[in-house]
């Protein structure tokens, strides 16, 4: 019996050699010890304390850093497996948390796929797509996209277990097969990729919006305390740069709102610098705001207010204006520019002739 067991515990060679392994560096430990454990109820019907013991504890400490395991596929020919953790990071829920829970794909399959190269690239395609979907996605599309790809590598890894002798047009039947499916599981990313990065492109402009209008209010009522003159100015001001913010963010909803296409982001980009990118944008619509008050009072256009008691709507509008459409600010500093120059606008081109009727002629 003692004999049996150090058999048991000896290692295969190929245990000793490097491993292709996504995921946790103990998943390949618990890979191992499963499959010691597996051997050994095959070969007598019952694994050996140490060897259970083993396997649990290796368990156990992959649990503990990872989450619990939520779908796994064990090889019963190699040292293989594919799993699906799930890590909770918070027992309640928060109003402004992005995720609650940490979901992530796991997979040692080198020796069970070492002879098999097509069945091999086909997994690997699997972790980039699968690393692309946990980086971006978030909550319930996440899941949806990682288990999705859990289980073509799960179906792959059925394939080599039911399969007696390697069949290499079986082998490109499958893994064309799987690369359709795959095709789909992207689309699906790529989908809910582009919701997610807008969601979070508009999370950073609220939070960069509210700060701005937060700051803009607060000087007014500090300066409200002032009636002079100066003060009416610096007024004005302030409120050109809380209306400029408002309206940059009023301009990306309604552009999400409408649909087609009309706002995209590179939401590849990552989440950190898509969120920081939203920051910056009520920023630019603020600094708009004020350059078309100093331009409008300068008086370099021309343009006055209708009447004294409507100079803060009148600038407060303008302001709104120059931070919602890109192209009403372009064509009004673009006017300015020419009065400054003494350019003329470009001339319209000549109308083109009219066609000529080959049979009158």
């Amino acid at each position: 019996m003692a004999t049996v067991a150090a058999r048991a515990h000896a290692r295969p060679a190929e245990e000793e050699q490097a491993a292709e392994q996504v995921g946790a560096p103990s998943f390949s430990d618990l890979v191992r010890a499963h499959f010691r454990r597996e051997q050994e109820l095959q070969a007598n019907g019952a694994a050996s304390p140490a060897t259970d013991e083993e396997y649990r504890a290796r368990l156990a400490e992959f649990e503990r850093e990872e989450g619990e395991l939520s779908s796994v596929y064990w090889s019963t020919r190699k040292a293989s497996a594919v799993a699906i953790t799930v890590k909770t990071l918070s027992e309640r829920r928060h109003l402004f948390a992005e995720t609650e829970v940490e979901v992530r794909l796991h997979r040692v399959t080198d020796w069970v796929t070492k002879n098999a190269e097509p069945i091999a690239e086909l997994l690997h395609e699997c972790d980039l797509l699968a690393i692309r979907a946990g980086e971006i996605l978030r909550g319930t599309s996440e899941r949806i996209a990682l288990q999705w790809i859990y289980s073509v590598q799960e179906h792959v890894l059925g394939f080599i277990e039911r399969t007696d002798r390697r069949d290499a047009a079986k082998e490109r039947d499958l893994v064309a097969s799987q690369r359709r499916e795959l095709s789909r599981i992207e689309q699906y990313y790529l989908r809910a990729g582009a919701k997610t990065g807008r969601i979070v492109y508009v999370s950073g402009m609220l939070t960069g919006a509210t700060f701005l209008v937060t700051a803009c209010a607060l000087i007014s009522v500090g300066l409200a305390i002032g009636s002079d003159y100066g003060g009416r100015k610096a007024q004005l001001l302030v409120l050109c740069a809380g209306a400029g913010a408002v309206g940059a963010l009023v301009s990306v909803l309604a552009r999400m709102g409408t649909g087609g296409g009309q706002f995209t982001v590179d939401f590849e980009v990552g989440r950190p610098l898509l969120r920081r990118l939203g920051l910056y944008k009520p920023f630019v619509g603020a600094i708009f705001g004020v350059a078309l008050y100093f331009l409008l009072a300068s008086g370099l256009l021309r343009t006055q207010p209708p009447n004294h008691s409507g100079t803060l709507f009148f600038y407060g509008i303008i302001a709104f204006f120059a931070g919602f459409s890109e192209r009403f600010t372009s064509v009004t500093f673009g006017q300015a520019e020419q009065l400054i120059t003494g350019e003329s606008p470009p001339a319209a081109p000549p109308p083109a002739d009219p066609p000529t009727d080959a049979a009158s002629t």
